[in-house]
């Protein structure tokens, strides 16, 4: 309040006058007002306004209100409202979240949801404002498991906007989990709320019906929907990619008549045409069809004449897929070519296995290295003659081409193919397949099949030659290798294969891997090395494996009995070997073995049901090589002493195991016999206790000097003695067996 009249009649003419005399007397007269005082000199709109003037620059009204404005105004809940009312001026959506006008339009509330469920989705519905934001959370929640969750926001959603994709993530989610009634019911649900399936919707609601095929009644529902793809009223005009998908339905179910009957429907040209997965569909199935789906009961000859009709459609699809692929209407690839090989290769007449080869000369242009079968060149080549024991006699020879009919020759589908034109002025326009590791272990097979060892090794050299095709051989290669060189019975070849081609070059050998090598060692027991062979390759195998492979292990100790070149050294040397193997599957059957890639859980691994039949079996027959060597000649009488011990507690531990077995099962248990006044006899049933130990210290001695006897004899085997001794002892039965 203004104490002073003079002070007063000064403010009220600094009002009255111009703008540009009130700024100048502002600068003049501000500093002489009272804090009080000035909030009576102001140039507020509504003064300008009254005085009918404007002035001539724009006054800082923040700075002169400065002092007059709130405490929260300065605050930072302040700040972010005015922030957010700044970027709700450039956005133009609805400014209020809470408020958006798609909000309401909701739907009618299930009554089957809880408030929760209701305000929840609700929430969640408020922060996804495009149908592509829904999709993306429906599909990051679907991976949590949360299918009925997504179900109900969707469902409220689709009263706003399309979210066809939200609804194909749950139809995927429910297929996956193999709930295929709950992903039809979300399928004919999404319909009836006016979201229009598209093409991805049937192409993954036909694929997930594919892999749920083995359900009862997916075939059928299959077949209904893609049948409403033709319908007048149906939407989505069905692609070849729809109908792929059909037919691996029908495929993995197994039904021949309705993959026929899609497969007849198939348009010659156009977009709706047939590409290379409908080939390798259809021969697939065949092949699938040829090896599981013969009646029960059927004779020789019966099972060869399926397999005829089957090589037989086969072959006509591939003079189409020829013809189609000469005019560049389609485009082969490797697995097409491999497709059809092993087509060929399940079929009755070994014409059909030599076909394979001219296969892959028509599609990779990969030249034959042996001649066709039946051919003069053939005869001159030097191939052994085939010789198909397990092949009907009817399909032995091709005589077709002899009717009167005059038919072409079986095969002549196979044919490379010439370029079209005159003479050579034309370029070969067909584009050839490359090779790879499918390939060739189709062209191993082949060879194997035909009985061309020579051929087997050319083509090996010449597709992973680094120069030419330069394929790495994968594991199944070198097995179908290893499978030509066991037919061959090389078995130093199948060693040198073993090392320098798979565990120099890092390929990890399987325990499969060293029982097709050790079989090829026992087909060519007649060398005088090929014991020598599997000793290397067991060492390889203790390198490699974790656990030694019971199976393996049975066949070595299977070629040192049958073996008609060996010696005392000889199964002094396989016994050496044998015995950390032997103590490998003891762990297995007693501890267990070692961790296993298809086995989670951590923890010893005990072998079960025909792997503990296997590991039993094995051992028995190791226990067969001690009587060879015990019961023979072989060994001097003084030196059988260390053998006779080792025999005895393998014994022990045999019948042991078999008695915890019988005993598992329920089956019949024999009583325990009584302990022998033979020290021999009681130490190879397993039952010294006391005095097997007591007489270890003569048993080492004994060792040594079989050792210094026998030069073929290493340390190794003397240095294992005691340790093995302890097997036999009744404190390591209870801890082990």
């Amino acid at each position: 309040m203004l104490n002073c009249r003079a002070c007063l009649w000064r403010c009220i003419q600094a009002l009255d006058a111009p703008a540009s005399n009130a700024q100048r007397l502002g600068r003049d007269v501000t500093p002489i007002f009272l804090p009080g005082q000035q909030r009576l000199f102001s140039t507020t709109p509504e003064v300008v306004r009254k005085t009918g003037s404007r002035p001539s620059q724009p006054v800082n009204v923040e700075r002169l209100s400065h002092n007059n404005e709130e405490p929260w105004q300065r605050s930072a809940v302040a700040a972010n409202q005015k922030r957010r009312e700044r970027a709700a001026l450039h956005d133009p959506r609805p400014q209020n979240v809470n408020e958006r006008p798609d909000m309401a339009r909701l739907g009618r509330r299930d009554p089957t949801m809880s408030d929760a469920d209701w305000n929840n989705r609700k929430r969640e519905l408020r922060h996804l404002r495009d149908p592509l934001e829904v999709a993306t959370f429906v599909r990051q929640e679907l991976q949590k498991g949360k299918a009925k969750e997504m179900l109900q926001l969707v469902r409220m959603a689709s009263h706003s906007m399309q979210c066809v994709v939200s609804w194909n993530h749950i139809i995927d989610h429910h297929l996956a989990k193999e709930r295929v009634n709950d992903a039809l019911k979300v399928y004919n649900e999404m319909k009836k709320r006016a979201q229009f399936p598209d093409s991805y919707t049937y192409t993954i609601l036909l694929r997930g019906l594919s892999i749920n095929a083995h359900l009862s009644g997916v075939l059928s529902k299959a077949l209904s929907v893609y049948h409403s793809l033709s319908a007048p009223n149906s939407r989505i005009e069905p692609s070849i990619i729809h109908t792929n998908a059909a037919l691996r339905v029908c495929a993995r179910a197994m039904d021949m008549d309705a993959l026929w009957g899609i497969a007849g429907k198939i348009p010659e040209h156009g977009p709706q045409s047939a590409n290379a997965v409908t080939y390798i569909t259809i021969i697939n199935s065949i092949r699938q069809n040829l090896l599981l789906g013969g009646p029960k009961g059927e004779t020789w000859t019966e099972s060869a004449a399926r397999k005829e009709r089957a090589v037989m459609e086969g072959r006509r699809i591939w003079e189409d897929i020829i013809a189609r692929w000469r005019n560049a209407d389609l485009r082969i690839d490797e697995e097409l070519v491999c497709a059809m090989a092993r087509l060929l290769l399940i079929g009755s007449r070994p014409r059909d296995w030599d076909d394979v080869l001219s296969l892959v000369e028509q599609t990779m242009d990969v030249p034959r290295l042996v001649p066709r079968l039946g051919t003069p060149a053939r005869k001159d080549s030097g191939v052994p003659q085939l010789r198909a024991h397990n092949v009907h006699p009817d399909y032995k020879f091709d005589d077709d081409h002899l009717k009167p009919d005059k038919s072409p020759m079986r095969g002549d589908e196979f044919l490379a193919l010439t370029p079209q034109g005159i003479a050579s002025a034309v370029s070969n326009p067909l584009s050839y397949v490359r090779p790879g590791n499918n390939t060739l272990s189709v062209i191993q097979e082949a060879c194997q099949k035909v009985v061309a060892n020579k051929a087997a090794q050319e083509y090996w050299d010449l597709l992973t030659d680094p120069t030419t095709y330069r394929i790495v051989p994968d594991v199944n290669n070198l097995h179908m290798r290893l499978r030509n060189l066991r037919q061959n019975r090389a078995s130093a070849a199948a060693l040198d294969l073993l090392q320098n081609d798979m565990v120099a070059k890092g390929v990890k050998p399987k325990p499969g891997t060293f029982r097709i090598a050790l079989s090829t060692c026992v087909r060519d027991k007649n060398n005088h090395n090929s014991l020598r062979t599997a000793n290397s390759m067991l060492q390889v195998m203790l390198k490699t494996l974790e656990d030694a492979d019971p199976k393996a292990v049975g066949m070595y100790a299977e070629l040192a009995l049958t073996f008609p070149h060996a010696t005392g050294s000889d199964i002094v040397d396989a016994l050496t070997i044998l015995n950390p193997l032997v103590k490998s599957i003891r762990l297995q059957l007693g501890i267990g073995g070692g961790e296993r890639p298809e086995v989670r859980h951590i923890g010893p691994h005990y072998l079960k049901g025909e792997e503990r039949q296997d590991a039993l079996a094995a051992l028995r027959k190791v226990y067969a090589v001690y009587d060879k060597l015990l019961l023979s000649n072989m060994l001097p009488e003084e030196q059988k002493a260390p053998f006779k011990g080792e025999r005895a507690r393998l014994s022990s531990f045999i019948q042991r195991s078999v008695f915890k077995d019988q005993r598992s099962r329920g089956g019949p248990q024999r009583d325990r016999p009584r302990r022998s006044e033979d020290p021999e006899e009681a130490d190879l049933h397993g039952y010294l206790n006391n005095e097997a130990d007591g007489q270890e210290g003569e048993l080492e001695q004994q060792t040594r000097e079989v050792s210094k006897q026998s030069p073929k004899l290493n340390n190794e085997y003397a240095s294992t003695v005691p340790e093995s001794r302890s097997w036999g002892s009744n404190n390591d039965a209870r801890r082990f067996g």
